[in-house]
């Protein structure tokens, strides 16, 4: 005999989906049909995952860039994704690789010391790891900001990458992390198409003044 939980519909999971990880990777998995749809899962997780390493950034005050990215690596592979740190890609040592079925995401991760070092990981990103075709057309540049005001490094990060003049440049708010992320898209240039990179904060700054 068939009971209620034999007949769950989409809308009864979208909602599981919001509080259980086990049914939003169910979920996103499910409704997964294209390269967009990849991406937008991955933002998603992305956005869990930076909210856990921002709830304790004085343990994480002493972490590099291959620890900190280790640990979105590891919460990726628990949501059920092929995630690896160091991936040799075109010669190169990817920071992030993430992959379902023919589909890849890209992520360069870098600790905030000056904007001239955000650029180099951007064009690593852009010009050494990521081949800009059809499956491989999004990737990231998350930054692990340590220093106070984030919002005015992610300002003044979004004026530096507006002078480097890429060809057919264009930006985009985020939704969800609001003035500490955005997206910038410009012609790739190895395949010629639309890259699309999401430039994200990372807030990690911890000098409290209650002693």
């Amino acid at each position: 005999m068939m009971n209620d939980t034999d007949n769950i519909s989409i809308q009864t999971l979208r909602i599981l989906a919001k509080s259980c990880p086990s049914a939003k990777i169910f979920y996103e998995e499910l409704f997964c049909n294209s390269y967009d749809d990849f991406v937008k899962n991955v933002y998603s997780n992305l956005e869990d995952c930076i909210n856990i390493i921002e709830e304790d950034a004085k343990v994480r005050s002493n972490d590099g860039e291959d620890r900190l990215s280790t640990e979105i690596i590891t919460f990726f592979k628990g949501r059920g994704y092929v995630a690896s740190r160091d991936e040799m890609i075109k010669g190169g040592h990817t920071d992030l690789v993430l992959k379902k079925n023919n589909y890849k995401w890209l992520g360069e991760a870098k600790i905030h010391s000056g904007y001239d070092y955000l650029v180099k990981g951007f064009n690593q990103l852009c010009t050494r790891y990521s081949s800009g075709t059809e499956n491989c057309s999004q990737g990231a540049l998350i930054i692990y900001v340590r220093v106070k005001d984030a919002k005015s490094v992610i300002d003044n990060w979004k004026a530096k990458i507006q002078s480097e003049a890429l060809p057919e440049y264009s930006e985009e708010d985020c939704e969800v992390r609001g003035k500490l992320s955005f997206y910038t898209t410009h012609k790739h240039v190895s395949s010629g198409l639309p890259y699309k990179v999401k430039h994200v904060a990372v807030v990690l700054h911890f000098d409290p003044k209650d002693k």
